[in-house]
């Protein structure tokens, strides 16, 4: 099993409106980014996609302790949100934006596989690109610090930043995993849970805000 250590959100002060249009559509159309006010002095920053009706997949440990959550479309509108459903022991959650923006659908990937993550950069989104190095289970340390969960999912090669938990991985036009976590070694090794993990997490969504938890440490 690898050890993850998650390095994948940031904290950001920037409130200037983004005027970029994206190019392309799906996966960057579905793209947002996630700013979470309530644990830190400025946002907290993730990522995160439509993965169904009014529904945005992000990583917990960017709204975990979250007291507002807001989001910012491809289109460089701001949107508020709401988190509806949330699991800490997998790193994921869902967010409530009534926008109509078509989801990504699921789908499922092997090892070797390439495809597309969105994430923000210079306030614009941005398509890059990964490959799946290995599937396999990955322990990684629980939000809390206090002991560590294995969830099923993919060591990718891609360059992931601070700010980019949450991204989703498409290939071959479907959603197929969210990334939540980087090396702290290799600038171009990451790692992603496999969408599967948030079938029971859409199914027990019941369109109400949820306590989030406690912010994360560190």
């Amino acid at each position: 099993m690898a050890l993850a250590v998650i390095t994948g959100c940031s904290t950001s002060s920037d409130d200037d409106p983004d005027t970029s249009v994206p190019t392309q559509a799906d996966p960057l159309a579905a793209a947002v980014r996630v700013e979470a006010l309530g644990c830190h002095d400025t946002a907290t920053i993730g990522a995160g996609s439509f993965v169904a009706n009014e529904r945005v997949l992000t990583a917990a440990h960017v709204v975990a302790g979250a007291t507002k959550v807001e989001v910012r479309l491809a289109d460089g509108r701001r949107a508020e949100a709401k988190v509806t459903a949330i699991d800490r022991s997998l790193d994921l959650a869902l967010l409530d934006v009534e926008q109509p923006i078509a989801p990504l659908a699921l789908g499922r990937m092997a090892v070797g596989a390439t495809g597309q993550y969105v994430v923000y950069r210079n306030d614009a989104p941005v398509a890059l690109q990964f490959r799946v190095l290995a599937r396999n289970p990955i322990e990684v340390p629980d939000l809390d610090l206090l002991g560590s969960s294995t969830r099923d999912g993919y060591e990718i090669s891609a360059t992931i930043e601070l700010g980019d938990s949450g991204a989703v991985l498409v290939s071959r036009g479907v959603a197929t995993a969210m990334v939540f976590a980087r090396s702290a070694k290799d600038a171009d090794r990451a790692w992603a849970v496999d969408i599967d993990e948030i079938r029971q997490l859409l199914q027990g969504d019941r369109d109400v805000a949820v306590d989030t938890g406690a912010c994360v440490p560190g």
